[in-house]
């Protein structure tokens, strides 16, 4: 049998909101849960944060691909120890891609979206610091969270599972959800079968760090997840990769 390859070069040149107008999330929905993407960034050695940071990875083009996705979101899902790791404040700022949103039907930024199993979160990040950045928290825990800026939700459920939060999210009108990781999180939504689709940037490096993560960790996944590539993109040495996600 005879494989002939292509090479991915050359082509159409179109600012990272024309290619990611393809997505359509809202329009592709399931009525019981959020349209669900999820957006990583790894070394070409299989690495998903250098010195405990995914800012060591990534460039400018791959920060623009990221704030991009969240312009298409309803809302953000954030590990939070990734909110530990990486800070993060209001999630869309500029105000051209805030004045896209809300043409498009949107809330100025996207709600944030929190799993947690207790109220040790990082208080003093810039995210509970915004006043205009909602932030909704699902927990199991008891207890109240601290006096932020930010308007915090607390969802109680006695076990926040990823289905039963996506389920939760859909009754509440978010159709698109962007989610940034961690690794363990993103194993968990795998491993529920809930994601339809992976973004992500091959990074230029070879980071050689042994105890550095992957883009998915935990106890494994019952089952591979397959992918199918709908485009590969190119800016500099960097890959940014998006695929279809089947579990």
């Amino acid at each position: 049998m005879s494989l002939e390859f292509e090479q991915l070069t050359g082509g159409v040149r179109r600012p990272p909101h024309e290619w990611l107008a393809q997505v359509r999330p809202h329009e592709r929905a399931p009525s019981d849960r959020p349209f669900l993407y999820l957006n990583m960034v790894a070394s070409a050695d299989g690495r998903a944060s250098f010195e405990g940071r995914t800012q060591g990875l990534g460039s400018e083009a791959d920060t623009l691909l990221l704030t991009e996705l969240r312009a298409l979101a309803d809302a953000v899902l954030v590990g939070t120890g990734t909110i530990r790791a990486e800070g993060y404040g209001r999630m869309v700022r500029n105000a051209e891609r805030v004045a896209r949103r809300e043409a498009a039907g949107l809330a100025a930024t996207p709600t944030a979206v929190l799993i947690a199993r207790s109220f040790e979160l990082p208080w003093d990040a810039g995210l509970f610091a915004a006043a205009d950045q909602p932030v909704l928290v699902y927990t199991g825990a008891e207890g109240e969270p601290p006096p932020v800026a930010a308007p915090v939700e607390v969802v109680r459920m006695a076990d926040p599972e990823p289905r039963a939060v996506m389920a939760d999210l859909r009754a509440r009108g978010v159709r698109s959800l962007l989610c940034e990781g961690g690794p363990t999180l993103n194993s968990g939504l795998l491993e529920a079968g809930v994601v339809d689709e992976l973004f992500l940037t091959l990074s230029p490096m070879l980071s050689g760090e042994p105890g550095a993560p992957r883009i998915v960790e935990g106890l494994g996944l019952p089952v591979p997840a397959r992918l199918t590539l709908r485009w590969a993109l190119r800016h500099g040495e960097e890959l940014y990769l998006r695929y279809g996600v089947s579990t």
